[in-house]
């Protein structure tokens, strides 16, 4: 049953019942900045989701007090049993979150079906987004941070699913599919998949390469008798069966044969069907954008984006600036690996007034091949002559890599081109010679340069990152890193202990906000505010944390000795 509450102060809370010198301490700590700054944020939307919660029974935890639970327990990479337990017996959780005797009832189901309703009702977990944004702005104003330049970078989350091979991924999707059947759907079931079902799968691993080969095909064999046997079902194991089968499976007319290559977006586990494989492994992509250049204040996570690990990173710089600039932080200058530009991407950035400063490549041009910011253009874009002096013969709107996007090239005489000195370090070309593997000299018909304004951009860009003062300012981008390691390394972001992307979107905005609420905090303790006790109390609690851990594991390491 939902019962709206709100976060003011009770006559006789948890701050009353302590001494006064423990009262000031505990008012001088990150839990004073948490109760007064990040509660109220998270009350404005508490009525938004009360369908979260059953209609019977006692009323349940408030809303609001659920997602700072959440938002701490990420902030100290804690699990739900962890949390709990440190929202108990821990006043400064139950100062931070402003809960009083008659709320101390919580168990880790209600964070478990919390979890499940919020994914179920908000995929795209707008909740968090805007808890995120409202703490980024309060941040940033109060902090006095300038947004001019910001820096972004993507880190790979784990997922936590087992690394499994072919075989296992085949027996899981199997498994979950027939244990999602009834009594009488599970009758329908041919003898031979039944029999292998009662079996153990497990008992399969172990086996050489030529024998996992054929057990291998008659899990495929099954795969597509229950995907014929079972048509008019709907249910998600089912899904994934089919799903399965069209990613690794195919059909010589009766026959059933494994694909040799697979695509990164791929099934990699039925329990966690949105992970993906990318170049950086299993799992899950995140983008982070924050600020930069403050003279040695905490910057401001001010963006972030989580899809699967075999989305390329090429263009994300594109969303990153769309929602900067609808939130009103949009950067004078975006800082990026060369992961991040494309030549479609670049173009829009600029037209958007951002000047993105990436390491792009020219693809299969040499670093001696001269750019075309050497030639002289007109006020329309056209080709007033060459870097020899030479003046094209014509212009024409051609396609480009024997693609539908047309842009426009300017026509050089073949002639002149095939005697001018420049011709080796010259981007113009004739069509298919370079995939013909002859040399331009060699060639017949006139030569050819792509003017349009995309690739002239990439071209100035290739030129400018091979100045010293690009390179200087470009040096700031290097503190993102250590931004990721903390998410990683101090916020538990390195493998994520949920599934299912909305999930996973979840838990990383958690920790993303809790580590913008803990630099805002850092920025009061450094201004000598009534915080100045924050890091400290942040670093013992991370001391004790590894000691207990280390404590723990010493006698299995000694045993195992």
């Amino acid at each position: 049953m939902y019962k709206p509450t709100s976060p003011q102060q009770r006559l006789f809370g948890i701050e009353t019942r302590v001494s006064p010198s423990l009262r000031k301490r505990l008012e001088s700590s990150w839990a004073e900045l948490f109760r007064n700054e990040i509660l109220p944020i998270l009350f404005r939307n508490e009525d938004r989701y009360a369908i979260l919660y059953g209609a019977t029974g006692r009323p349940n935890f408030s809303v609001a007090r659920l997602l700072g639970l959440c938002l701490l327990e990420e902030w100290n990479d804690l699990g739900d049993q962890e949390a709990l337990d440190t929202f108990s017996f821990d006043i400064r959780w139950r100062y931070a979150l402003d809960v009083n005797d008659d709320e101390d009832y919580l168990s880790r189901r209600s964070l478990v079906e919390f979890r499940r309703r919020l994914a179920a009702t908000d995929p795209g977990m707008k909740l968090i987004r805007d808890i995120f944004d409202t703490v980024r702005d309060s941040a940033i104003r109060k902090m006095g941070l300038s947004v001019s330049d910001q820096r972004l970078d993507s880190t790979r989350v784990v997922s936590n699913i087992r690394v499994k091979g072919r075989l296992a991924l085949f027996s899981d999707t199997l498994t979950l599919f027939l244990k999602s059947l009834d009594t009488e759907r599970m009758a329908r079931v041919p003898e031979a998949i039944r029999t292998w079902y009662s079996s153990e799968p497990e008992g399969w691993f172990g086996l050489g390469f030529s024998e996992q080969t054929v057990r291998l095909g008659e899990l495929a064999r099954y795969l597509h008798d229950l995907i014929c046997l079972f048509e008019d079902c709907t249910d998600e194991p089912y899904l994934l069966l089919k799903r399965l089968f069209s990613e690794h499976c195919g059909m010589n007319g009766t026959s059933v044969h494994l694909k040799k290559r697979l695509e990164g977006s791929s099934l990699q586990s039925p329990y966690d069907p949105d992970a993906s494989f990318g170049h950086k492994g299993s799992g899950y992509s995140v983008h982070v954008t924050e600020t930069c250049g403050n003279d040695g204040k905490p910057e401001i996570i001010t963006d972030y984006e989580v899809h699967g690990a075999a989305r390329s990173d090429m263009g994300k710089a594109v969303d990153v600036i769309e929602r900067l600039d609808t939130a009103g932080l949009k950067p004078d200058t975006l800082f990026a690996d060369g992961g991040y530009p494309s030549v479609p991407s670049a173009s829009k950035i600029v037209d958007r007034g951002t000047e993105l400063m990436a390491p792009v490549n020219r693809s299969r041009l040499g670093d001696d091949v001269i750019g075309r910011d050497l030639f002289v253009f007109d006020d329309e874009g056209r080709v007033v002559r060459c870097p020899m002096g030479h003046a094209p013969i014509d212009h024409r709107v051609l396609s480009r890599n024997n693609t539908v996007r047309r842009s426009l090239h300017a026509i050089f005489d073949g002639d002149t081109c095939r005697s001018c000195a420049m011709l080796d370090q010259c981007p113009v070309r004739t069509p298919n010679h370079r995939a013909r593997g002859c040399k331009a000299r060699d060639s017949v018909g006139n030569f050819r340069l792509d003017i349009s304004r995309e690739i002239r951009l990439r071209d100035e860009m290739y030129a400018a990152q091979h100045t010293r003062e690009w390179k200087d300012r470009y040096s700031i981008r290097t503190g993102i890193e250590g931004t990721n390691s903390e998410l990683k390394r101090a916020h538990g972001m390195m493998r994520i202990r949920l599934r299912r992307l909305a999930k996973v979107c979840f838990s990383v905005a958690c920790k993303i906000t809790a580590c913008n609420i803990k630099r805002w905090a850092r920025a009061h303790a450094s201004a000598g505010g009534p915080l100045w006790y924050v890091m400290t109390e942040l670093v013992a609690y991370t001391e004790r944390s590894v000691a207990m851990a280390i404590k723990t594991v010493r006698p299995s390491l000694t045993r195992q000795r």
